[in-house]
């Protein structure tokens, strides 16, 4: 079977066995004919929360905050849904009496890098990328000013937001939900948070089940960020208030174009935007397999405005990618991963940690669990980290550690990982992986190691999918 498989800024043609499963997503939902409308719509019935402009009046201070542009990773046909939510809530809220100068544009960078004006311009248009500072701002981790401790959740998680959550009279949250581990309660718990909160949720696990961050029902990571939402609610109930979210569903064409528009509390409003994505996204797929193949382009959430580098790419494949499934991986356990990417080396200024841990600290050890004990303080709080976090438009100083972390379960659960299609086997073989020259060379990798005909499955990726893998009787 010869295939055209994704792989870098390109892709290549490779011969698969004949008897290789391949997995497509579903056809995409259709575009709003009028997306405009389903905003209006969405502000005017919200689901779990009051209509937007009976929430707020003269006098009202108010924070819309939104996600930074890491999302999406597919880009999105004009309007971008921040340019087109933004100015319509702006005008919403000046017919509610909220004067401009109360209403606050905050980034949701959480600890990924801060975003400067030109790039932002990409998303919220020429007019609001120019507001001023004061009303125009990237959250900022590092900053104790910024941030009011909530407390603990029942698990003892320590809960650390902006202070916008809290001080104003009502804060607005504007994303776009493309796969189900992003909206509803991490918008605003991790994409306004510090790495005090964020270390509790986004650390490696050494005893995780495997249960995917893409599998909502069944994830302990929506679970933690659930618990932290509720501390949040709580917190709000005291003076009266209640978050508002608006959150969107772009189709799975290239470029996407606004799918959904729905508004509300954001637990509540997210329910409606999962059984959405659903639709779009899930497959329901019999059974595991031996082997593995996934195409990766040279596009991830961390790399936007910016390049690709190996830790994004070991985090690409072994999170994002591989943990595209619910119910169970689609490659057995013992079995072979093989991801189609050139692995090339090369830092940018923008991921100021990423070389220390790539040149210094994996030659050392690759396992996830000693790195993060022994250096995730220290990458975290290094002044020349900080400063660059929040000076210098670099992610945060413990931001490759957190992606490193999240490549444990597939190398607990795989018995190989290979890369294949690049040139040099220095950075894969650096992080603990395999080399092969070609697709060819890995699958005959695979088949030496399981021994016999393995089964192999080609998860055609993209757009973005999520096979339901179920076992037999399910």
């Amino acid at each position: 079977m010869e295939r055209n498989i994704w792989c870098g800024d390109g892709s290549i043609t490779a011969v698969l066995p004949d008897d290789t499963r391949v997995l497509r997503a579903p056809p995409s939902l259709p575009a709003l004919d009028d997306p405009e409308a389903a905003v209006y719509r969405a502000l005017e019935e919200p689901i779990g929360q009051q209509p937007l402009r009976s929430l707020v009046g003269p006098g009202s201070k108010v924070t819309i905050a939104f996600d930074d542009l890491t999302i999406p990773v597919v880009p999105m046909a004009a309007p971008d849904f921040r340019g087109l939510i933004i100015p319509i809530l702006l005008e919403q809220l000046s017919l509610a009496g909220v004067r401009p100068e109360d209403v606050r544009l905050l980034v949701a960078n959480a600890l990924h890098r801060k975003w400067t004006r030109t790039e932002l311009a990409s998303a919220l248009g020429p007019v609001l990328s120019l507001l001023p500072p004061q009303r125009l701002t990237n959250h900022d981790a590092c900053d104790p000013e910024q941030l009011v401790y909530l407390g603990e959740t029942e698990r003892g998680f320590e809960v650390e937001l902006n202070r916008a959550v809290t001080e104003s009279d009502q804060l607005i949250y504007v994303n776009c939900t493309p796969s189900p581990m992003n909206g509803g309660w991490k918008s605003i718990v991790v994409g306004l948070s510090s790495f005090r909160s964020i270390r509790h949720h986004h650390r490696p696990f050494p005893f995780a089940r495997g249960h995917s961050i893409m599998d909502p029902e069944r994830s302990a990571f929506q679970k933690l960020l659930a618990e932290v939402g509720a501390v949040v609610d709580t917190e709000l109930a005291r003076t009266g208030k209640r978050l508002f979210s608006v959150e969107t569903v772009a189709t799975n064409e290239i470029p996407g174009r606004i799918a959904a528009v729905n508004a509300g509390h954001p637990a509540e409003v997210h329910r409606t935007t999962l059984e959405i994505l659903r639709r779009q996204q899930s497959v329901v797929v019999d059974g595991q397999s031996d082997v593995g193949v996934w195409g990766l382009p040279n596009r991830d959430p961390y790399s936007a405005h910016s390049t690709i580098n190996p830790i994004l790419v070991a985090n690409l494949a072994c999170s994002y990618t591989f943990g595209l499934y619910t119910r169970r991986p689609i490659v057995r356990e013992g079995g072979v991963a093989i991801f189609v990417n050139p692995v090339d080396q090369g830092f940018e200024r923008h991921h100021r940690s990423y070389p220390e841990l790539f040149h210094e600290i994996l030659p050392r050890t690759t396992d996830p669990f000693a790195i993060w004990d022994e250096h995730a303080e220290d990458f975290a709080h290094r002044p020349e980290y900080v400063y660059a976090y929040r000076y210098q438009f670099s992610f945060h100083g413990a931001h490759p550690l957190f992606l490193w972390g999240q490549t444990a379960f597939a190398r607990r659960h795989l018995g190989r990982v290979i890369f294949c299609g690049g040139k040099d086997p220095d950075p894969v073989e650096r992080m603990g992986f395999t080399w092969a020259p070609s697709l060819e060379d890995a699958l005959s990798m695979a088949r030496a190691e399981l021994g016999g005909s393995p089964s192999t499955t080609l998860v055609d990726l993209p757009p973005v999918f999520i096979p339901e893998v179920r076992a037999a009787g399910e």
